[in-house]
């Protein structure tokens, strides 16, 4: 797994160079001045609405739901919060069950990509931005393992195990890199791939074959957001932007 991290955090990394490069002509052109205006920005909510449709495509008895809110600080730092809740409740290979409902949290921030002032170091007025970002997720969930078969070689004898857990806290960290799009008067949308790995659970880590938020706890895990939601801009930022349309 932590290769496949390596490797999204060097494209991401070339993605941004990338993005700096184009700019630079620009840049050389502009004398450097500090931001001008409020660090606060306006902030957004948004619900994931590809998240029940990807989890259904990967588990058929799972189910997931999510949503979003995060504060433009200066059109450049997004501190972001994400709660949602997940379950399952599925038959494994071995004819054992696994079943958990639990919801979860994540906390971090996105970065936009794009430059946010002018040269005279007023904001610009920014509708849509690439971005990267960070997440660290966690949980407390309860889980239960039925009908595990124990083979007892010395007796001879086979026997039907239940296992279970009703507090594990699990926590995991996720790389994302995605797109923000404002639509018309406010709505805005977005999409993101998230690249992700877990860190650590309080009990039983192997014994943990699905966490909501984090999804399977084998192999390399990767998802796909597409969110949909409304920003709630600051009065001054919004006529500003009413100024620069008329």
């Amino acid at each position: 797994m932590k290769k496949y991290f390596s490797i999204i955090l060097i494209t991401l990394f070339c993605i941004n160079t990338f993005a700096q490069n184009n700019d630079e002509p620009e840049r050389e052109k502009e004398v450097k001045s500090s931001y001008k205006g409020v660090a606060y920005r306006g902030f957004s909510l948004h619900a994931d609405i590809a998240a029940p449709i990807m989890e259904k495509l990967i588990l058929k008895n799972a189910l997931a739901f999510e949503i979003q809110a995060d504060v433009n600080l200066y059109d450049k730092i997004f501190p972001i919060f994400e709660v949602g809740f997940g379950t399952i409740n599925s038959t494994l290979n071995n004819g054992s069950s696994y079943k958990t409902a639990s919801p979860f949290f994540r906390i971090g921030l996105n970065y936009s990509l794009l430059k946010n002032i002018n040269k005279d170091g007023t904001p610009k007025i920014i509708h849509s931005y690439p971005f990267l970002g960070l997440r660290y997720g966690f949980n407390i969930l309860p889980y239960q393992i039925d009908n595990v078969q124990i083979n007892s070689d010395y007796w001879g004898e086979t026997q039907m195990v239940n296992f279970g857990e009703k507090a594990v806290f699990a926590g995991w960290g996720e790389i994302v890199g995605g797109v923000r799009i404002d639509i018309k008067n406010g709505f805005t949308m977005g999409w993101s791939v998230r690249a992700k790995m877990l860190f650590h659970a309080s009990k039983n880590k192997t014994q943990l074959w699905y966490v909501s938020g984090y999804g399977l706890t084998s192999g390399s895990n990767f998802s796909f957001n597409y969110t949909i939601g409304y920003t709630f801009k600051t009065k001054a930022e919004k006529e500003k932007a009413n100024t620069i349309k008329k």
